[in-house]
């Protein structure tokens, strides 16, 4: 019995050890303003950035990207 419930305490090290150093990196990809900077003129008209931000439609969450628009 003392041989069984060492091998169970072995086993269990064994597996725990290697789940604490996983890391989970989660990235979006929605990198901003990389093209002109946080805003830049366009003839008459300022743009600046919008960043991407996260929106309802029919129940369901969906991610909109950053995009430029005139201020």
């Amino acid at each position: 019995m003392k041989k069984l419930i060492l091998l169970l305490i072995v086993c269990l090290c064994g597996f725990v050890a290697p789940a604490a150093n996983a890391q989970i990196s989660i990235n979006i990809g929605d990198r901003p303003y990389y093209s002109h900077g946080p805003g830049y003129w366009s003839g008459r008209a300022y743009y600046v950035w919008a960043p991407g931000h996260w929106r309802w439609r029919n129940g369901h969450k969906y991610w909109v990207h950053g995009h430029y628009r005139v201020r």
